[in-house]
């Protein structure tokens, strides 16, 4: 009888124990799978889209839109950086080998980050995460606004030519400022009037939202590069350099590159303050808006782009790209906040 008892205690322990092990697995995979599409950073591309929806119309889209939209940027994001991923399997796997790990990790290294090329995950999980996000995304799209969806299809043929040009320094930034910059458009797209399903549609559309749309995206294009890409290429160069890979800090070296910086948020800054003057804003609210954006691009952009001059280790850099990431939120709320001042 006691041996029947330690036996079946033995066997419970043991299924609490497996049970123990397959919840840890399961959640190993859940923030393998939102770290490889690094879910919060898909969280600012949502309020990018948002901000280019609303200069668009001129005031906020229908809740159908707003709901449609978010889910459709979170998965087309998800999808595409989980894409990056993919490609970039063996050169993160060599990174990983070189890399420390940092005491102020970024934004985009929340959950696991590189899951496959740590083994946490198979690479065909990964493929079959990106396909699910990329087939929701599209369909999610094409509920939005039918013939947009091949903007989807071009931001990851960038993402590729990304990965693909991994060795050249200003080709790849461009590549990637590119791929964000069209990401944020078509949030404009989405809700602009015309017709997508031909390509004079596409041409009409683009041309009807004239400078504001220039200026928009002119500002995405100046803020990705002094705000997200060159600052993230900090955090990489202890790695790119052994491995050859160029990014402007390896290539360049730590000082010029932050001096890039500073002109590309100075660009982005002025640009900025541009894009608030031509969309037409009433008179009280304007004024709101360019104190507002003032102080935001003060405190977010100017001020950390000027410790990195002074001090330009990567430490430093990932504190800018911190603040830049929650930039465009910041600037969407603050703009959401001066609706009701349309009507003085």
């Amino acid at each position: 009888m006691n041996s029947t008892i330690i036996d079946d205690s033995t066997v419970q322990a043991e299924n609490k124990g497996s049970g123990k092990k397959g919840l840890e697995r399961l959640t190993e995979i859940v923030k393998s799978l939102l770290g490889m599409s690094r879910a919060p950073v898909a969280i600012f591309v949502v309020a990018h889209a948002g901000l280019a929806s609303i200069f668009a119309l001129g005031h906020l889209p229908s809740i159908r839109i707003i709901i449609l939209g978010i889910f459709a940027s979170l998965t087309g994001t998800g999808s595409l950086i989980g894409l990056n991923d993919l490609l970039d399997v063996e050169l993160d796997q060599r990174k990983l080998a070189l890399a420390a790990e940092s005491d102020q990790p970024d934004i985009g290294s929340t959950f696991i980050h590189h899951p496959i090329a740590r083994g946490t995950i198979s690479f065909f999980t990964g493929l079959i995460w990106v396909i699910i996000l990329s087939f929701l995304s599209l369909f999610l799209i094409e509920a939005i606004r039918p013939g947009l969806w091949p903007i989807l299809i071009i931001i990851a043929i960038l993402v590729i030519l990304y990965s693909k040009l991994s060795s050249i320094t200003y080709w790849k930034m461009i590549t990637v400022a590119l791929a964000v910059t069209l990401g944020a458009v078509a949030g404009w797209l989405a809700v602009a009037k015309g017709d997508l399903n031909s390509y004079s549609g596409w041409l009409t559309m683009l041309s009807s939202g004239g400078l504001t749309l220039a200026l928009f995206a002119l500002w995405s294009f100046a803020w990705e590069i002094g705000g997200r890409n060159i600052p993230n290429d900090f955090n990489d160069i202890e790695e790119d350099k052994p491995l050859g890979t160029k990014t402007a800090p390896s290539v360049l070296g730590e000082i010029f590159a932050s001096r890039i910086i500073m002109v590309s948020l100075i660009i982005a800054v002025l640009l900025s303050i541009a894009l608030i003057l031509s969309a037409g804003f009433a008179n009280i609210q304007l004024i709101f808006l360019l104190a507002g954006i003032s102080i935001l691009d003060l405190y977010m952009l100017l001020l950390p782009a000027r410790r990195l001059v002074l001090d330009p280790r990567s430490a430093v850099s990932v504190k800018l790209y911190n603040h830049s990431a929650f930039y465009p939120l910041a600037l969407l709320l603050l703009i959401i906040l001066s609706l009701p001042l349309a009507q003085w």
